[in-house]
């Protein structure tokens, strides 16, 4: 459930960005990308955290420090997704 959870908040945060991207100033679709970034990593952590469980195979591993890391590659994800986006429109 954590999951849907945090899969819902990055959702709804990336249709928000898309919908409103002219009305919002730069600085609030930072955040927003940000925030994005954040949850999506939290719920990819959730879903890791539970398949470990659920198969038993291997230690589950530590929630924030999984959550921080695929924090940070989904926002290198978005940033580089950003960059080739902006390149093809130029």
């Amino acid at each position: 459930m954590h999951f849907l959870l945090g899969l819902f908040v990055a959702l709804v945060t990336l249709a928000t960005g898309v919908l409103f991207t002219e009305v919002f100033p730069k600085w609030i679709k930072h955040i927003m990308t940000l925030i994005g970034a954040i949850s999506s990593g939290y719920a990819i952590s959730i879903l890791i955290r539970k398949i470990s469980e659920m198969s038993g195979s291997f230690e589950q591993p530590a929630l924030y420090s999984t959550a921080l890391i695929a924090g940070a590659i989904m926002l290198v994800v978005i940033i580089v997704t950003k960059i080739v986006l902006n390149k093809k429109k130029a």
